[in-house]
């Protein structure tokens, strides 16, 4: 069993440990984020299924790209919404709580989780709409 000193040292040497791992942990910082080409980006919409649901002009199921980057032009909050949006799902932003499609599908926002789209792929689309990535 240590006493006195000995038992201070090892407390002292123990919390200077925990202080070099939390700086190395910080210091290192977070993965960087990948980034998408614009054709990429376009190619998550097919693949994932939004394109069913949204065109770039022309309401379908889902607003248009086109309406939905104008609605969001001038929001600071914009890609925050957007992504909250994907991610949780929405109801009665575009369209009354109770519209549907001619089909008589309810028009609402499914949610999204994390093993259907990534973080880093829901931020590239919504930043692709934000961004008018469909004009490059």
């Amino acid at each position: 069993m240590l006493r006195g000193a000995n038992q201070r040292y090892l407390a002292l040497a123990a919390g200077v440990l925990a202080a070099a791992a939390l700086v190395f942990f910080w210091w290192r910082g977070a993965e960087p984020e990948p980034t998408f080409t614009p054709e990429e980006v376009k190619n998550i919409f097919h693949k994932k299924g939004c394109v069913n649901c949204h065109d770039i002009r022309n309401p379908l199921v889902g607003p248009p790209f086109e309406a939905i980057a104008e609605r969001y032009a001038s929001d600071p909050e914009a890609e925050e919404k957007l992504v909250r949006s994907i991610r949780e799902g929405s109801e009665g932003r575009w369209f009354g709580p109770d519209a549907t499609t001619i089909y008589g599908i309810k028009k609402v926002m499914p949610a999204n989780d994390r093993e259907r789209l990534s973080d880093a792929e829901v931020r590239a689309m919504v930043r692709w709409i934000l961004e008018r990535g469909w004009l490059r």
